[in-house]
């Protein structure tokens, strides 16, 4: 009953996508814009006559009585166990609500039933009150619930397996999509129902998806492809029309056959009672014939009548026909006419926005090329302050650093110094990646300097504790009322080792460092906070950890780029389990040989995904 809203078929449907085409023109004076308006509205109301605002109706005082009966019968079959007549009543009550246009009490019925179908685990009719449900939804212009009710039931259909019924169900959810504007989803699913319909040569789907396809892309902007869908759907209804035509030509020539035994039937009749009057001399008798004679020659000619009528329809039908593939084909022609039109001037269109794009592309370019010499020139400066990793190698001649920034300059970085018996590292993860990050750096790295160098502080969660300070009074993170107040900061591993005593200690803040000793392998937790940025916190302390290096000791020492990277078969992060179980299983090859192995496996594991952040691990080995 409802789905007559749903089909694509009719000329008129033609003519409104050829008017929703045209209408587009954003330059249509105000005077063309009420015509088409108007016209629209009366094919509109030619083709559907749905009563707008039937949903305020009232129910007629008979369907009222008829209602509260099948409520009864429902209610008594539900006590009795009978719940396929109680549910086949309650669909009766939603089918009258829907048919008197009261949605809202359809749907509820509906519910019901569904329910029913569902303890009955009858899938047929649970397939058929979801796509009931689908179709009322539409009529409410609820097009998000029609989609899901849609949906439910194709995933039933495809259950079933019947090809036709599955197309029949795409078409349904593909003209839903369109109504609630998810026009890329109707686009997909749409192809998947045409080439489902092309494989079962069923030419009325095959027209349905085109017209979907058509005005899916109408909806985007695409004319091109619009267009192109539009030309394939009025081929195939012509095809489909002229089948028609056919079959009804076919049906008429049946008809003319019949027709013509007919008239052979009274013409031998009529033979044969003039022989018969010519033989008998019976007064009576030959009445009777006169009688019958004249009864055949009228039926011979009521037979040549109905001949004559078939032809004229047959003729007449040839006619209408031709009209209306005329009238088709000329408003196709004026469709396409416009398009072309339309087309024609987005171009022009286009060719002067690109001449007015390309004069900004090149000063944009050229502002690019100065920003880039300027970072570029920004990355020798940082790379200048960033010891050398031969310059480590002196202190430590088992070590590596793997550091891979994200951009041009990179807001991580690592620092090495030497004081007497003491050799320092540090690894520093700074709030954000490239310049900003690199502004981070060059503050971290001058504060380091300061700190240890000139001031000759050693002990590690000290020198935590006077960056953290020295970070927050830079920043101005202690007013905030101040201008400059920001949450920036640092994540730090900052260690100490004395040479002369082999004892090595470690302050991290909001770090964990990796531990292998003895064949096994163990992490150090660092401290929550980090240096600076900590807003609200009213003391912030550090812990030094001591490691026993009664063993050789290696210690791995790291931002969370590497653990963050996403990648692998379902495009996750590696995280740091999957990082220590690589570090554990490389134990075996030298340090320089596992900076390598570090670095293939992180970019096979980050494959095509773009780097997420900058890269840097330290590795370092303690001699007992």
């Amino acid at each position: 009953m409802k789905n007559i809203l749903y089909l694509h078929i009719d000329y008129q449907y033609v003519r409104i996508l050829y008017i929703k085409q045209y209408f587009k023109n954003k330059e249509m004076n105000k005077i063309k814009q009420i015509k088409l308006i108007m016209i629209l509205l009366l094919l509109l109301l030619n083709i559907l006559s749905v009563p707008v605002n039937a949903q305020n109706k009232q129910l007629p005082e008979d369907v009222q009585i008829q209602i509260k009966n099948y409520n009864t019968n429902a209610v008594k079959n539900r006590n009795i166990g009978n719940d396929n007549a109680a549910s086949t009543y309650l669909n009766k009550i939603a089918f009258l609500y829907w048919e008197y246009f009261i949605y809202d009490e359809a749907i509820k019925y509906f519910e019901q039933v569904l329910s029913i179908t569902k303890s009955l685990q009858n899938k047929n009719g649970e397939e058929k009150v979801l796509e009931n449900m689908a179709f009322v939804y539409s009529d409410m212009e609820r097009y998000d619930k029609s989609v899901e009710c849609f949906t439910k039931s194709l995933d039933l259909l495809k259950k079933k397996g019947d090809k036709i019924q599955i197309a029949n169900g795409i078409s349904n959810l593909a003209i839903a999509y369109n109504n609630n504007g998810q026009y890329d989803e109707a686009i997909t699913i749409a192809q998947e129902g045409l080439d489902m319909s092309k494989a079962l040569n069923n030419m009325k789907l095959m027209r349905s998806f085109y017209g979907v396809l058509h005005e899916s892309y109408d909806k985007k902007g695409d004319k091109e492809k619009s267009v192109e869908y539009f030309s394939l759907y009025s081929t195939i209804d012509k095809h489909i029309q002229q089948q028609l035509f056919k079959a009804r030509e076919k049906q008429n020539e049946k008809k003319i056959k019949e027709a013509e035994v007919q008239k052979n039937i009274a013409i031998k009749d009529k033979k044969r009672t003039e022989k018969v009057l010519k033989s008998t001399k019976d007064t009576l008798e030959q009445s009777k014939l006169v009688v019958d004679l004249l009864n055949a020659e009228n039926e011979a000619k009521e037979a040549k009548l109905k001949v004559k009528e078939a032809k004229l329809k047959v003729k007449e039908a040839k006619i209408e026909l031709e009209r209306r593939l005329r009238y088709g084909m000329y408003v196709v022609f004026l469709f396409i006419c416009v398009i072309t039109f339309l087309v024609f001037r987005q171009m022009q269109e286009k060719k002067r926005a690109n001449k007015q794009l390309n004069k900004l592309n090149g000063e944009i370019q050229k502002k690019n090329n100065q920003i880039l010499d300027s970072i570029n020139y920004a990355r020798h400066i940082q790379e200048a302050i960033l010891p050398l990793e031969n310059k480590m190698k002196e202190g430590f001649p088992e070590s590596f650093v793997l550091y891979k920034p994200r951009d041009i300059v990179s807001g991580d970085f690592y620092w090495y110094t030497t004081h007497g018996d003491y050799s320092f590292i540090a690894v520093i993860d700074c709030t954000g990646h490239g310049v900003p990050g690199a502004f981070m750096s060059m503050i971290g790295n001058t504060l380091l300097n300061e700190t240890v160098n000139e001031k000759e502080i050693f002990e590690p969660a000290k020198v935590l504790e006077i960056l953290n300070d020295k970070v927050v009074k830079t920043l101005g993170q202690n007013d905030e009322d101040s201008d400059g107040f920001s949450e920036d900061g640092m994540d730090m591993t900052f260690c100490c080792y004395n040479n002369k005593n082999k004892t090595l200690e470690i302050a991290m803040a909001n770090h964990v460092a990796v531990v292998y000793s003895d064949g096994h392998l163990s992490t150090i937790e660092g401290d929550y906070f980090s240096v600076g940025g900590n807003v609200g916190v009213a003391e912030v302390k550090f812990e030094t950890h001591t490691i026993d290096l009664a063993k050789d000791t290696v210690v791995y020492m790291f931002s969370d780029g590497y653990q963050d990277q996403f990648g692998g078969d379902k495009n996750k992060k590696f995280m740091l389990t999957n990082f220590m179980k690589l570090i554990e299983s490389i134990q075996h090859k030298t340090l320089s040989e596992q900076k390598v192995i570090l670095d293939e496996e992180y970019n096979k594991w980050r494959g095509d995904n773009r780097q997420i952040d900058d890269v840097l691990v330290v590795g370092v080995k303690f001699l007992a």
